[in-house]
């Protein structure tokens, strides 16, 4: 008795879905079918590439900003673009065609291994730039507690971030192409008027600091388009 019960519901169930299946027949014409083995759906759903290569035919249905797609290709290929050393050429890109065409270079070296070659040189600036970085964010702990520790002395505890504040915004590239242009009276003037007093003018202009470390102004690259934190969780 418990069997056929079984039975009647898969029944049922079977006939339901034949009636929905005819509903859909009428309002759009026949379905098509075809099969997949569990180890291929589980391939195609773990293939970072062609999930990138998705995500580009939707924004070409339904447009997004350059900013946007960067962005998120530069979430679902991390791995691979700092594996294949196309990180900085992904963040550099103009266009949405050179942002796939970058995907398809990556699918080329994962269908082909001997096609990429390991640039020793690239490696090289890539590990200074992440030491400077790494030594940038120390010297910007010392200096937040630099400030916090003056904010204390002067009875701001209701406002400990209060120096923090004062002259931290991120110079943008076209600031700094604009700063060329100028005196240097001019310059600074505009830099604290900016909110950009606690970076280095100096690295900023020339792209090098002669007191390098020893600076007591932030190292930090300007702001373009594409410019994204770690903690970022959407592209705005």
């Amino acid at each position: 008795a418990k069997q056929q019960k079984k039975v009647a519901k898969a029944s049922k169930i079977q006939s339901k879905i034949q009636k929905l299946n005819d509903k859909i027949v009428q309002k759009t014409g026949p379905l098509a079918y075809s099969t997949s083995t569990l180890g291929d759906l589980y391939q195609t759903s773990d293939d970072k590439v062609n999930l990138a290569l998705e995500y580009l035919q939707i924004v070409h249905q339904y447009p997004a900003t350059l900013r946007t797609v960067i962005f998120h290709t530069r979430r679902i290929l991390k791995t691979e673009l700092t594996s294949y050393q196309l990180m900085e050429e992904c963040l550099a890109c103009k266009t949405i065609d050179q942002v796939e065409a970058l995907v398809l270079r990556i699918q080329g070296y994962k269908e082909n291994p001997a096609s990429f070659t390991f640039d020793v040189a690239k490696a090289k600036k890539e590990k200074e730039a992440l030491a400077r970085k790494k030594a940038e964010e120390a010297r910007r702990k010392n200096y937040e507690a630099r400030m916090i520790r003056k904010a204390k002395r002067e009875g701001k505890t209701d406002d400990l971030g209060f120096y923090l504040r004062q002259g931290a915004a991120v110079p943008t590239s076209d600031t700094v192409q604009e700063l060329k242009c100028l005196t240097k009276e001019e310059q600074m003037k505009l830099w604290k008027e900016r909110e950009h007093s606690q970076h280095c003018l100096v690295f900023h202009l020339t792209g090098t600091c002669p007191r390098g470390r020893t600076c007591a102004f932030l190292h930090v690259d300007s702001k373009t388009d594409t410019t994204f934190n770690e903690t970022d969780e959407v592209a705005g």
